[in-house]
């Protein structure tokens, strides 16, 4: 039998939430267990459902940049996902190998997608856009335009 993993989305954008949970169902060991649009009623859904994953939006109305960090470990999900904040004062974000083989996510309705190449655990090359990045930092910025990150291991 499949392991279906609990999830629960946190983000102050309805639409974001929407879109999300439409890609979420063609995965069929992916539930969708509780939504919430602010971090203090996304921290009641988490201790109520307590979730394998939790999706979360790092700037909500009432807990802002990474003032929830120790709570929700947002910063094990960006690390999961390939992305490591390197200061929270930087719009930059210096790309890991992630644990997922293929990951979407959406700032302001716009789809990244971020893609592991190879079953290794050494970067072999960075490509955003088609384009090889010279280095391991990505901005904020580049996120938020969408595209597709792929990081191709060895």
């Amino acid at each position: 039998m499949e392991k279906v993993y609990r999830t629960v989305i946190i983000d102050d954008e309805e639409s974001a939430i929407d879109n999300l949970c439409f890609e979420l169902q063609r995965y069929s060991y992916i539930s969708v267990e509780g939504k919430a649009k602010t971090g203090t009623l996304g921290l009641k859904i988490i201790e109520r459902v307590r979730p394998d994953l939790v999706f979360l939006d790092v700037e909500l109305p009432d807990m802002l940049g990474m003032d929830d960090a120790g709570e929700m470990s947002s910063w094990y999900v960006f690390n999961a996902i390939g992305l490591y904040t390197y200061s929270p004062a930087d719009p930059e974000y210096i790309v890991t190998v992630p644990l997922f083989d293929k990951v979407t996510f959406y700032l302001k309705d716009k789809p990244f997608t971020i893609v592991k190449q190879g079953h290794g655990r050494k970067i072999r090359q960075i490509t955003y856009d088609n384009e090889v990045v010279d280095g391991y930092f990505v901005s904020h910025g580049q996120l938020q335009k969408g595209k597709k990150l792929v990081i191709t291991v060895d």
